[in-house]
């Protein structure tokens, strides 16, 4: 299908969708076909919206390789976008690590990935957004005209000012291949100090580190190559964290390199012989994190209908923090002193943004170090709910940090609207939201034990 008959298509769908708002009286609902890429650790009771679905907005709608941009509605993967700019020799500025993340989902919310140090985050790709906000109407979204104010807070506002249905985006250069070379360090600080040099070295297209508590500590710097002498498996013969922390230098197809952490989601998948065999045989459809995170929900909405379940002695620790570089030191002493993370290993990534969201407000062209966890981990006994969460929420802010919000944060309404520039947010809500439609960012991404 040519780019005029997507784009055709595209306003056939936004058509129908502005009628059928007219008549269910500007009622709408978020429905996708992937898993949700949120984690929020208290259990939430469903909303069950009547009105218009967004299901179908997940199509590209066209690539301009000559000016490197992208049109594609908001409700397309990373998969899709990705296999379709790779095809020529492109892709998005920021490319998140698991398939099903949507554009749009990875816009309003905070999206990194290991080459932020250059780019920014997902939304700072964006030029422009259509809207479809609260009360049913369609506004285009620029940071040059009369919606520059939802346009500068579409980061951070997970959907609570309104859904992408359509979105441009600028794109990089890419080559098929890719070429990891991984340094082993014992001291944290000349980890740290080798993190910052490969964020100055135009060389060096991604780079991250993995480390555990004690150490070592693993720098992989990435690089784009137009050749490679083998590529290896890392869906069916090795798991991606294990495998560069064994082998100095590896090849991979630039595909597999931006979905590494997908096939394990992270590391949650276990590396025991069914599993190996799982690894081996089953079918791609089941090797991706929107399988596992399905599979997860069942579980455990299974295991609740069960009388004689034992309690679950364990917890969800799944977050991102962000601090600037100077403070990166005593963020990542504090995890690996203060946190057990079960010999799961922290993530590390630089983050420089070149603007500084309305609603996620870090300071633009400052480097700061991003630290993760993707894991479940024992429950700290004698404790509240969730410590590891509430301390390290607590130290990020301490150093002058913020974090993302795609999982929970329990701190109290003051201090969360302080942290995420709540007089800002509600003169926004009071102008795309005034009959409050929509819950906002607190009630959306804030828990309430």
């Amino acid at each position: 299908m040519s780019g005029d008959s997507h784009l055709a298509e595209f306003a056939a769908k936004k058509e129908r969708l502005t009628t059928g708002l007219k008549l269910a009286r500007g009622r709408l609902h978020l429905e996708k076909n992937t898993s949700s890429n949120l984690f929020r650790y208290n259990t939430r009771v469903a909303q069950h919206h009547s009105g218009v679905s967004l299901k179908g907005f997940d199509q590209i709608v066209g690539i301009n390789a000559a000016q490197r941009t992208l049109d594609v509605e908001g409700l397309a993967t990373f998969e899709k976008i990705v296999d379709a700019t790779l095809a020529k020799g492109l892709l998005p500025l920021v490319s998140p690590e698991l398939k099903h993340i949507t554009i749009g989902g990875a816009t309003v919310g905070i999206g990194i990935e290991s080459n932020c140090f250059r780019y920014g985050f997902v939304h700072d790709s964006l030029i422009e957004a259509e809207v479809v906000l609260p009360d049913g109407r369609i506004v285009l979204a620029r940071s040059d005209n009369e919606h520059a104010d939802l346009f500068n807070a579409l980061p951070n506002s997970y959907g609570t000012l309104g859904y992408i249905l359509r979105a441009t985006i600028r794109l990089m250069p890419a080559l098929p291949w890719v070429h990891l070379n991984t340094l082993r360090f014992s001291d944290l600080q000349l980890f740290l100090d080798a993190m910052h040099a490969a964020t100055k070295d135009p060389s060096v297209d991604f780079t991250e580190g993995l480390f555990y508590a004690g150490g070592p500590f693993y720098l992989v710097n990435t690089r784009f190559v137009a050749h490679a002498p083998q590529t290896e498996d890392i869906i069916r013969d090795h798991v991606f964290y294990r495998m560069v922390q064994q082998q100095p230098d590896t090849y991979l197809a630039t595909r597999d390199y931006i979905f590494r952490y997908d096939p394990e989601w992270f590391w949650n998948i276990p590396e025991t012989g069914p599993y190996r065999l799982f690894r081996r045989c089953a079918p791609l459809s089941l090797r991706n994190s929107g399988f596992y995170k399905r599979y997860f929900n069942w579980k455990q909405t299974a295991l609740q209908w069960i009388p004689w379940n034992i309690e679950d002695d364990t917890e969800p620790l799944i977050q991102d923090w962000e601090v600037p570089w100077e403070k990166a030191r005593e963020l990542v002493e504090f995890a690996l002193t203060g946190v057990d993370l079960g010999g799961k290993p922290w993530l590390a990534t630089a983050i420089c943004a070149p603007r500084t969201p309305t609603l996620y407000p870090i300071e633009a062209k400052r480097l700061y170090l991003n630290l993760g966890c993707y894991c479940y981990i024992k429950k700290v006994p004698n404790r509240p709910a969730y410590w590891y969460t509430r301390i390290m929420d607590e130290k990020c802010f301490s150093l002058s940090g913020i974090k993302m919000l795609y999982s929970s944060t329990f701190l109290a309404p003051e201090e969360f609207w302080r942290i995420y520039n709540g007089n800002a947010y509600r003169d926004l809500k009071k102008r795309y939201d005034p009959q409050g439609a929509f819950e906002n960012l607190y009630e959306k991404c804030a828990s309430r034990p």
